[in-house]
């Protein structure tokens, strides 16, 4: 499928920008918030970067947003097995925060369609 107009890419791009930024600024406060022993648990930056960036420009922009999910349940939970030192509250942060993520992008894409005078449907 061909965008019908040149302004419709820029959309997708404005878009695919917001997620990645808002993964990052996300994760990277989120960081600077932790103490040492969650923050041990936490990704090193090149492997946090590539979660983030990475994954969201060479997969699809969405998929980047699982590493954020992932970032709260690793940090929350005290180890990936067994399941009872599992972090229900880290999944739901993380989960909370991809929410605000995504309504974000969503009125920035739709501000950005409506003053571009992209159809809204």
């Amino acid at each position: 499928m061909r965008p019908e107009s040149p302004y419709e890419v820029v959309v997708l791009v404005v878009s695919c920008a917001v997620l990645v930024t808002g993964s990052v600024l996300v994760v990277k406060r989120d960081e600077r918030r932790l103490d040492e022993e969650r923050l041990a648990r936490a990704w090193p930056p090149a492997s946090r970067d590539n979660a983030l960036i990475g994954l969201a420009l060479l997969a699809a922009p969405l998929l980047g947003l699982l590493a954020v999910v992932f970032h709260f349940f690793r940090t929350r939970s005290e180890a990936l097995w067994p399941p009872w030192k599992w972090s229900p509250r880290g999944a739901l942060l993380g989960l909370a925060w991809v929410a605000l993520i995504v309504f974000v992008n969503a009125v920035v894409v739709t501000g950005l369609a409506w003053a571009l005078g992209l159809p809204l449907d």
